[in-house]
């Protein structure tokens, strides 16, 4: 279904080695200054219009105990926007390796296009539990 593999670069082909960990470490400097200098955290329309967290509620708390490296507290506000940090971390260390050995073979995520369906679907039911938790977890 879904599987790691190692291949060239196609041509024209997007340097994901490249692109995501410096969108990954700017992303952690924005961060960390955001918090440093204490500066106002946003507020959610969407929870004061309906009282329900959106998708998004507990990604800047997450952010900010990720900052303080409270990894467990981080995780329960946010879980998806943690793991996503987590892979991201992941993917620099990785990007890292990649070029200090000067690997020409990239390592890419590839669906199966007969899994592509069970995929998305599973996807979107990780979504509506991640929902549930945040209903959960952030209104108590």
């Amino acid at each position: 279904m879904l599987r790691l593999i190692r291949r060239p670069a196609y041509p024209g082909e997007l340097n994901h080695e490249l692109v995501w960990p410096a969108a990954f470490l700017g992303g952690a400097l924005f961060a960390w200054s955001w918090f440093q200098a204490g500066l106002q955290l946003p507020q959610c329309v969407f929870i004061r219009l309906t009282g329900l967290p959106c998708l998004g509620c507990g990604g800047t708390r997450c952010a900010r105990n990720l900052v303080h490296l409270d990894l467990g507290q981080a995780f329960l506000y946010h879980p998806g926007f943690f793991l996503v940090v987590m892979l991201g971390a992941a993917w620099t260390i990785h990007s890292a390796i990649f070029w200090l050995r000067r690997d020409t073979l990239r390592l890419r995520l590839y669906v199966e296009p007969s899994a592509s369906r069970r995929f998305r679907l599973t996807f979107v039911l990780l979504l509506a539990v991640h929902w549930a938790w945040q209903c959960y977890y952030l209104t108590r």
